[in-house]
């Protein structure tokens, strides 16, 4: 609408300020602003002398412009105007509200993406079966390839990540390869690898798993590809089942390894360590004696067996049983570092 550029022009050329025109006419500086600025009209009473301090006709006004048709109807053209006016008004209010209710759903979006909501727990298919895992509450979308699952969620990739690692702390810590994993006791899985990743509209949670307590089945594999197997006999002079053959002074050592299935000592490599020395009186006649019997759990490291003693049920007075015994790896054999049974005899390898 042009009457309020022309109503400030016409201002300007008299060198009148808004102020100024207000009090020649008994209204306010801002009813001036708001003609200027095209959003009122001035009342009909004022239109005379408006146009007579601005030396124009009053239909000049209307038109907005100077040699407009005098014949005009004032009322009517005024009324056109107001609701002009008033349909502007309203498509800018209409505007204001679509872009209020905009930034609202954006700021919901905002305060929403950034809010921890916790985690739920979900049956998901694993191989033949189904085993539970803990899900960011509002994930969508998952996509299931036997071992691996991934989910969509619209939050915000820092809040999914606390909230992933609330639910891992649920799990057993499993540490190995310089690296932490993450085993379910009751369903016998572990989380091998987790990963969040931050989209513009959503995050994405993605979770690869494996049977069993990773880092166990893989300290089964080593140990078992450095010993031959476990559940084995390593032993110096052989296991006596028939004492026929014993010489006359003899030692025996056994060592039985193996990994436990009983719940309570689960993930625990367990040895035990029996020895025994022979001496033969007659050909029908043998003295045995226990020098040790005792049992307890291993490591291996660097090649060697680290043979931690924490149950001794038979002992000889003859010799000092340390806490923990060291034995070297190779080619299968087990060879007994720092010699307790030098006594009985110099060099302890068990095949």
């Amino acid at each position: 609408m042009n009457i309020g550029k022309f109503i400030l022009e016409l201002r300007k050329e008299k060198g009148l300020t808004q102020k100024e025109l207000g009090e020649k006419l008994f209204v306010t500086d801002k009813a001036v602003s708001k003609w200027e600025r095209g959003l009122s009209l001035p009342d009909i009473t004022i239109l005379p002398k408006l146009a007579k301090i601005l030396d124009v006709e009053v239909a000049d006004i209307l038109v907005g412009q100077k040699g407009s048709n005098k014949d005009i109807n004032i009322k009517e053209e005024l009324e056109k105007l107001n609701n002009e006016i008033k349909k502007q008004s309203n498509r800018k209010i209409k505007k204001l509200i679509v872009i209020l209710i905009l930034l609202l759903i954006i700021i919901i979006y905002i305060i929403f993406r950034n809010t921890s909501l916790g985690y739920d727990i979900k049956k998901v298919n694993y191989v033949n079966t189904n085993i539970n895992l803990g899900i960011p509450k509002m994930s969508f979308m998952i996509k299931n390839n036997d071992r691996s699952y991934s989910f969509k969620n619209l939050r915000n990739s820092t809040i999914l990540e606390n909230e992933v690692k609330k639910y891992l702390k649920t799990l057993k810590y499993s540490s190995c390869n310089n690296t932490i994993y993450y085993y379910n006791e009751k369903d016998n899985f572990s989380i091998i690898e987790y990963s969040i990743k931050n989209n513009i509209f959503y995050s994405t949670i993605s979770y690869q798993v494996t049977e069993g307590d990773y880092c166990y089945e893989n300290k089964i594999t080593e140990y078992s590809k450095k010993l031959g197997s476990l559940k084995s006999i390593h032993s110096l002079n052989g296991w006596k089942t028939n004492l026929d053959n014993v010489k006359d002074f003899e030692l025996e050592v056994v060592l039985l390894d193996g990994y436990s299935t009983d719940y309570k000592l689960k993930y625990e490599f367990n040895l035990s360590l029996q020895v025994f020395y022979y001496k033969r009186k007659s050909h029908n006649e043998i003295d045995t004696y226990t020098l040790e019997n005792s049992n307890g759990t291993y490591e291996i490291r660097d090649d060697k067996l680290y043979y931690y003693r924490t149950n001794i049920l038979e002992k000889s007075d003859d010799i000092q049983i340390p806490e923990v015994s060291v034995f070297k790896i190779e080619n299968e054999k087990l060879i007994l570092i720092d010699n307790y049974l030098s006594n009985y005899e110099k060099n302890i390898i068990l095949k």
